[in-house]
């Protein structure tokens, strides 16, 4: 389209009745807000603003979750030694905290990896795990990652080891050979848990698991995990992932997670005000520079611990780590601007690929 043949198209006005208004607090710009974007009964419109008038889909309607609760179940019974296997950034260093802090709080013997991104990359890495089977691991949980671990779940079954896969990225043309495959993009685009992260997949698992063994353990308190890694990942915040976000920012606002508290206290946000943006802007980047420049393992008990002081080192450290992150990030950007000056015909194209041996790797994408 020219710009000569873009003309102003006015907006479409949706009828809001006095009943709607009044039920959703009175303000007529939030009731035609909400009919714009699809609420259009009160109903929904109350379930899309109050987490107390939405209903959840089944837990049991998310792929595998009987498959893997029942295989937990068994090694519970049996006193396996679990390896809860994550990933370095936040939405995979809060899986791991969640099912660590949740299994052992349960009886289980638990363990966990987080690979190092520079070293081992994405994914369930052979080396590290052959090293963890041979360390006495006898069952293995993946969270926010193992989808693809066609080779890796292979060896494991050559030794005799099961694989549990909880993970939320597209499923490959060829799946892994594990005991259990939960994973929402198994389910129609439409399902309400769909969107989920990975863990929320792993608060689901977890819940049923609790449920089945017949434990008080509180699931609530793990909410707060659940928010920073939906936000933190850009999960679509729609239907159940938009319930489990509204909850675990509750949760945020009382936490009792002296890591966080912590990392809140440094990052100059007030724990009873957080909201959204100030996940995904200033603890979000903070935790994930960790899995950019360092090991993001000390993660997990930084968010489960009990150190006060142990929390306040650590959460320094993030914000170490966080401002030379801005500093690398900066210096790449800048280095590739120079790049394109020295050849302008680059930007002739229609899209540039630059590349750098001295670029780190884990800001280049940024």
């Amino acid at each position: 389209m020219t710009v000569a043949s873009r003309k102003w198209v006015e907006p479409v006005e949706h009828p809001v009745s006095n009943e709607f208004r009044d039920a959703v607090g009175g303000h007529p710009v939030v009731a035609e807000t909400l009919v714009a974007r699809g609420q259009e009964t009160i109903d929904a419109a109350m379930a899309f603003m109050q987490p107390e008038f939405y209903r959840p889909a089944p837990i049991r309607e998310l792929p595998g979750v009987l498959s893997a609760v029942e295989c937990l179940v068994q090694a519970h019974r049996h006193g396996l030694k679990i390896c809860v296997w994550g990933d370095f950034d936040v939405d995979g260093q809060t899986s791991t905290a969640l099912y660590v802090e949740t299994l052992r709080a349960l009886g289980f013997t638990v363990e966990f990896h987080i690979p190092n991104r520079e070293t081992e990359s994405h994914g369930v890495n052979m080396e590290s795990l052959a090293k963890i089977i041979d360390a006495g691991a006898q069952l293995m949980l993946t969270c926010d990652t193992g989808i693809g671990a066609v080779e890796a779940v292979e060896y494991a079954l050559s030794r005799d080891i099961d694989f549990i896969v909880t993970d939320h990225h597209d499923p490959p043309d060829k799946l892994p050979r594990a005991r259990a495959l939960v994973n929402p993009k198994f389910l129609p685009r439409t399902h309400a848990l769909r969107e989920l992260p990975g863990v929320g997949v792993a608060y689901l698992v977890a819940n049923c698991l609790v449920e089945e063994l017949g434990s008080d353990f509180d699931m609530d308190q793990t909410l707060d995990l659940v928010a920073l890694g939906i936000v933190a990942d850009l999960a679509v915040q729609v239907r159940d992932v938009r319930y489990f976000l509204q909850l675990g920012i509750e949760q945020l606002r009382v936490t009792s997670r002296v890591g966080l508290k912590a990392l809140m206290a440094t990052s100059g946000i007030a724990a009873e005000q957080i909201t959204e943006e100030q996940i995904g802007y200033v603890l979000g980047p903070r935790m994930n520079a960790l899995g950019r420049l360092s090991n993001a393992s000390p993660s997990v008990e930084f968010l489960i611990g009990t150190d006060w002081s142990a929390a306040e080192r650590f959460a320094r450290r993030l914000e170490s780590l966080n401002a030379e992150r801005r500093q690398l990030s900066d210096a790449v950007f800048a280095s590739a601007t120079r790049m394109i000056e020295r050849d302008p015909g680059l930007l002739e194209r229609a899209a540039i690929v630059m590349e750098n041996p001295k670029w780190p790797a884990g800001v280049v994408g940024l």
